[in-house]
């Protein structure tokens, strides 16, 4: 399956916009200690499904790329923003770090049924702490930033595990897409097709 680069920039471009909105659903530049539990609910469906759909793009990418034999070099700046991308996280310095694992759990490239960063409170009702979530938006943010420098750390990732000898990956049909906006959600129901056929050169491949 051919893959452009207009799809992957709109992939990259609709998750931003998603993104965008669970923070102003979770009213985040107002910084709130907690949010009401419905709008913690949503946000935390939302953010699970746009992790995996952001994972993914990031392993077409890094799929796509010819990597250059690594040489020394001296530390750099961080990474200048893209065009348009705002920069949220030094507002929230308080806030929990989120680390997401791009190679994606058990190497098949799926966000199961209770994993992620959100973990159940034992609270029936009331109120839900607002810092896991600010601390995964703020990852994903991060990511959306510099996805191209990400895919290049992916693909290295990726390569090191390849000439491990271990067996190709799989990616899944996506699954919950149907609760984001329908541009991301065709998106999100394409990248396994995408991401699979990439893979056929796995174990032939270096």
């Amino acid at each position: 399956m051919q893959v452009s680069d207009a799809f992957i920039a709109h992939g990259l471009e609709q998750a931003r916009y998603v993104l965008f909105n669970v923070r102003n659903l979770t009213d985040m530049v107002r910084a709130p200690v907690t949010l009401r539990r419905g709008t913690a609910q949503r946000a935390r469906a939302k953010l699970k499904i746009l992790e995996t759909i952001v994972r993914r793009l990031l392993w077409l990418i890094a799929l796509g790329l010819t990597l250059a034999p690594v040489r020394p070099r001296a530390a750099t700046g961080p990474t200048p923003l893209a065009q348009g991308v705002e920069d949220v996280t030094q507002s929230f310095p308080s806030v929990p770090a989120c680390r997401i694992n791009l190679a994606g759990r058990a190497m098949d490239m799926t966000l199961t049924e209770g994993s992620g960063h959100f973990p159940e409170t034992v609270r029936a009702s009331g109120p839900v702490p607002a810092a896991p979530i600010f601390a995964c938006i703020i990852a994903l943010h991060g990511l959306l930033s510099a996805p191209e420098a990400y895919a290049k750390r992916l693909a290295r990732s990726l390569e090191r595990i390849r000439r491990k000898g271990e067996a190709r990956p799989v990616c899944m049909p996506a699954s919950g897409a149907y609760r984001l906006r329908a541009e991301l959600g065709l998106v999100a129901t394409a990248l396994p097709g995408m991401i699979n056929a990439r893979l056929e050169t796995w174990e032939s491949s270096g």
